[in-house]
């Protein structure tokens, strides 16, 4: 299997490229395609990335190969972390979804065609680039929904493991739980599907009512918005010793959503966390086991009468998504994943 990445040489790319490399996810005899943007700097420093590469991990590097013209791009398994990113601006801190996906909704335009001109039916594409809705939405139209994944639910659901783990005093291996809705602070944590090694039915609830100090899927967007008010002045002060320390206190499934936040806008943004979830998602689909995941899928009514891209779970295999599934949820959390999938719909409308 061939992998690409676009946008090898953006600050999330880069680490994606040398994970790749560093734990041999190909073999000496499998190509590593990078692709740049002829029009950008990057048309330069790839070439640069590639020497690089050959100088530190030559005994195990398979074959690279740089190009500049997304249409000439034959690669099994795409990865798309090309375009803008969120970046400050004013005291706000934030970049607005709407002038994000007006910058990056043309590169994924153009891109998903290039790869419809020269596909050969059975490749998969991952969507890392923001906005992860609008990213999965423009490939799945031009590839289909089958093979188009994006990133978001599952760098979230690995999150909420984390946050999940760090108050029940676990490894988070030992936790199992999802998220879906919109990629970022509109997400939606799926709690009836969380469970963990060791914890019976009854532990089980009792642990996630203290941890949830009280809040419900519906009263979920209020708290993230207020805890973001909070967190926000702190930021844009460079206090972000004492915006972690906000963040610390906050129930599990607000930290999930505002955390990213605090990080992205400390100056070291989301790169190794973002990087690493990529190449969790990579290896299982590389590995050919169909597996239980969330992540952003192009959906028309087959769950929970979603329509449009949105983060859920599904089952993936080395021929993307495998099946959809309806889990058991209870009312609440299909009302907030309705709710977010008609959010995403607004957001993407002016931009498809």
């Amino acid at each position: 299997m061939d992998i690409a990445v676009i946008g090898p040489c953006g600050a999330v790319g880069r680490q994606i490229v040398q994970q790749i490399v560093v734990e041999r996810l190909l073999s000496c005899g499998q190509r590593l395609v990078l692709v740049a943007n002829r029009k950008g700097s990057s048309r330069r420093s790839v070439y640069g990335l590639a020497a690089d590469l050959a100088d530190a991990y030559s005994e195990i590097l398979p074959k690279i190969e740089v190009i500049l013209d997304p249409c000439q791009l034959r690669a099994d398994l795409i990865v798309v972390a090309a375009g803008a990113t969120p970046t400050p601006s004013g005291e706000s801190l934030t970049m607005s979804r709407d002038a994000l996906a007006s910058c990056n909704a043309p590169v994924f335009s153009d891109l998903a065609e290039a790869i419809a001109s020269n596909e050969r039916g059975h490749e998969i594409v991952v969507c890392v680039s923001n906005p992860n809705e609008l990213a999965v939405a423009h490939f799945a139209r031009r590839l289909g929904k089958k093979r188009v994944i994006g990133m978001g639910a599952f760098l979230d659901s690995l999150r909420f493991r984390e946050a999940i783990a760090i108050d029940l005093g676990v490894p988070r291996q030992y936790v199992h739980a999802f998220v879906g809705g919109e990629h970022g602070a509109h997400l939606v944590p799926l709690w009836s599907t969380a469970h963990v090694f060791g914890f019976d039915a009854d532990r089980l609830s009792r642990s996630i009512h203290a941890i949830r100090k009280g809040g419900t899927a519906d009263t979920f967007p209020a708290l993230v918005q207020e805890a973001l008010e909070e967190i926000r002045p702190l930021v844009v002060d460079g206090r972000t010793g004492d915006a972690y320390e906000v963040v610390s206190r906050l129930p599990a499934d607000i930290r999930v959503a505002v955390r990213p936040f605090v990080t992205h806008y400390s100056g070291a943004k989301t790169i190794v966390g973002t990087a690493r979830a990529t190449m969790e998602l990579l290896k299982t689909i590389t590995r050919g086991n169909d597996a239980l995941v969330a992540g952003q899928i192009a959906l028309e009514g087959d769950v929970y009468d979603l329509d449009g891209p949105i983060g859920v779970p599904f089952v993936i295999g080395n021929q993307g998504v495998d099946r959809v599934f309806a889990l058991p949820l209870p009312d609440e959390e299909r009302r907030a994943l309705r709710a977010s999938a008609e959010a995403i719909r607004r957001k993407n409308e002016p931009f498809i």
